[in-house]
C-alpha cells in the first residue's frame, strides 16, 4: 500500500517552477533541461529508487514547504466515527458483566465517556502544540517510557498473570502504551537526524542503535509479559527504517533474528507453547487454552452476514472473556455480522488513506516521518486485532484502537490522531529544525536518506540548496 518510491505529485510532475530552476541551476550549476535529464546527468549520484526524479522544490524564507495541507477533515471523521462506535459496542458488550460484577449497569459506560472527554481534550491538545517541538521532547518523552515500563515490573498490579498496570491516584494506567507513541517520537527524530548527517546508510550508526534501544524495551516489556506490544514495536521499527532509507539486507537479518528469538521464547515455555498450538485449531481444548479464541470465532460465526442485532450477542453473556476489550471485533460481528465488521475496516482504511494526505503534504521530513509513524502504529494494532479475533494470529493482548474499552489505549490514541493533524496543518515554522521535505515525495531511495538528497546550509541572512551528498 506504502509505495517506498518517492513518487511524484501529478499537479507539480509536469515541472519545476523557474525559481526552483534558477536556485538549483544558482548551485549546481547549469540547469538541466528536464526532469530525465537531472536523473540522467548523475545529480542524484546513480541509481536510485526515485520514479522520476527531478530538482527539489525552492524553500519558502522559513526554510519549510510552502503549502501543508491543512485541517484534515477526512481523518478527523473517521476517528470520531471509530470513537462513537467504541462507546456504543463496548457497552452493549459491557452490560452483562457491569451488572454481574459490579451491580451497575451503566458502570462501563460511565468510564468509556469519561475515558473519551479526556480523549478530546488530548486530541485537541495534539492538535494545538506544534509538532516540531516533539523533534525536541521526544528522548525526553522516551526516558520517561522507559522508566515506567521499570517501574511496572515493581509496582504494577497483576490481572490474568501479567502484570501491566500502575495504579495512579486511583486509576489504572498502562505504560506500554504510552511506550508505543514515545517510541513512534524516538524513531522518527533518530532516523531523520541520522539521515541528515548521511549516518543512516551505515549498520553501526543507522540500524544498531535503534535494534539494542527494540531489544532493551522487548526485554521490560516481556518482564510483564506483553508479547503484543512487542510485535507492535518490532513493525514500528523494522517499517519506519525502511521508509526512511535504511540498508534493506541489515534489516531483513535483523527481522530473520527477531523471528527466531520469538519461537526461541514461545517454545521455552510450556504455557506459551500450549496457546500457540492452540491456535491452529482452538476447538480441541476448548475448555483448556482454546476457550477464548473458539468463543471468538462462535460469535462471528453466529452473527452471519447482518448479525443477531445490537445488544442481541450470546458470547458476551459470560462465554467471551475480555469481550469488551480486546475482543470487541468478536462481538460487533455477532451482533451486526459481517457488515458490521466490514464497517469497522472500512472506516480504519478510511482513516489510514486520509492519514497519508498529511504524510505526504508535511513540512519537513520529521513531520513526515513522524506521521507515518502514528498512522502504521494505529494500523499495526488494528490489523493485529483484527488477525487475532479472525484467528489469523496468535492471541496477543492488543485492543482495538478507539473502539475497544480502555482509557490509556483511547486517550493515547487520540492525542496521536491530534498529533497527526497538527502536522496535516504546518505545525509552527519558529519551532522547525528539520530539512525542508520535498513536494510530491514520499521518502526514498536506494542507497539514500531523505536528508541526504538536498542538504540545506545556512549562511547569514541566507538559507540554499546545495550539491547533494552521496551517503557513506
Amino acid at each position: 500500500m506504502f509505495s517506498r518510491a518517492a513518487a511524484v505529485d501529478d499537479r507539480l510532475a509536469p515541472a519545476a517552477d523557474s525559481a526552483a530552476w534558477s536556485t538549483a541551476s544558482a548551485v549546481v550549476g547549469a540547469a538541466p533541461e528536464s526532469a530525465e535529464a537531472w536523473s540522467e546527468d548523475g545529480l542524484l549520484g546513480g541509481p536510485t529508487r526515485v520514479s522520476h526524479a527531478r530538482p527539489p522544490v525552492e524553500p519558502s524564507p522559513e526554510g519549510l514547504t510552502p503549502h501543508p495541507p491543512g485541517m484534515n477533515w477526512q481523518l478527523l471523521t473517521a476517528t470520531l466515527l471509530l470513537c462513537g462506535l467504541g462507546v456504543t459496542m463496548s457497552f452493549s458488550a459491557s452490560y452483562f458483566e457491569a451488572v454481574h460484577k459490579h451491580q451497575d449497569e451503566l458502570y462501563f459506560l460511565t468510564r468509556h465517556l469519561r475515558y473519551a472527554a479526556i480523549a478530546g481534550v488530548a486530541m485537541i491538545a495534539g492538535m494545538q502544540i506544534p509538532y516540531q517541538l516533539w523533534r525536541r521532547l521526544a528522548p525526553t518523552a522516551f526516558a520517561v517510557a522507559f522508566v515506567l515500563l521499570i517501574a511496572v515490573l515493581v509496582f504494577g498490579e497483576v490481572r490474568n498473570n501479567a502484570r501491566r498496570w500502575l495504579i495512579i491516584g486511583g486509576q489504572s494506567f498502562q505504560p506500554a502504551e504510552f511506550a508505543k507513541v514515545a517510541f513512534v517520537l524516538y524513531m522518527a527524530r533518530s532516523l531523520v537526524s541520522k539521515a541528515e548527517r548521511g549516518a543512516l546508510q551505515t549498520v553501526s550508526s543507522g540500524l544498531l542503535p535503534h535494534v539494542a534501544i527494540f531489544v532493551v524495551c522487548v526485554g521490560l516489556l516481556m518482564g510483564q509479559p506483553d508479547m503484543g506490544t512487542c510485535m507492535v514495536l518490532g513493525v514500528l521499527l523494522f517499517g519506519m527504517a525502511f521508509v526512511a532509507g535504511a540498508r534493506v539486507a541489515p534489516l531483513l537479518g535483523s527481522g530473520l533474528l527477531a523471528v527466531f528469538a520469538a519461537a526461541a521464547f514461545i517454545a521455552q515455555n510450556p504455557m506459551r507453547l500450549g496457546r500457540f498450538k492452540a491456535w491452529f485449531d482452538p476447538f480441541e481444548d476448548f475448555h483448556g487454552k482454546g476457550y477464548q479464541l473458539a468463543n471468538s470465532l462462535l460469535a462471528v460465526a453466529m452473527g452471519g452476514p447482518f448479525g443477531r442485532g445490537l445488544g442481541a450477542s450470546q458470547q458476551k453473556l459470560g462465554y467471551l472473556p475480555e469481550a469488551h476489550t480486546d475482543f470487541v471485533l468478536a462481538i460487533i460481528g455477532e451482533e451486526l455480522g459481517v457488515v458490521g465488521v466490514s464497517v469497522v475496516a472500512l472506516l480504519f482504511i478510511w482513516l489510514l488513506v486520509a492519514g497519508m494526505a498529511t504524510v505526504r503534504g508535511a513540512r519537513d521530513e520529521f513531520g513526515r516521518m513522524l506521521a507515518f509513524g502514528i498512522l502504521l502504529l494505529i494500523g499495526t494494532q488494528a490489523a493485529v486485532n483484527f488477525g487475532v479475533v479472525l484467528q489469523l494470529l496468535p492471541t496477543k493482548g492488543l485492543t482495538l484502537p478507539f473502539v475497544s474499552f480502555g482509557g490509556t489505549s483511547l486517550i493515547l490514541m487520540a492525542f496521536s490522531i491530534g498529533v497527526l493533524l497538527n502536522v496535516g496543518r504546518g505545525g509552527s515554522p519558529r519551532f522547525a529544525e528539520a530539512r525542508p521535505a520535498r513536494d510530491g515525495r514520499f521518502f526514498d531511495v536506494s542507497g539514500w536518506s531523505p536528508g541526504n538528497l538536498i542538504r540545506r546550509y545556512r549562511s547569514p541572512g541566507n538559507t540554499r540548496v546545495l550539491r547533494p551528498r552521496r551517503s557513506p
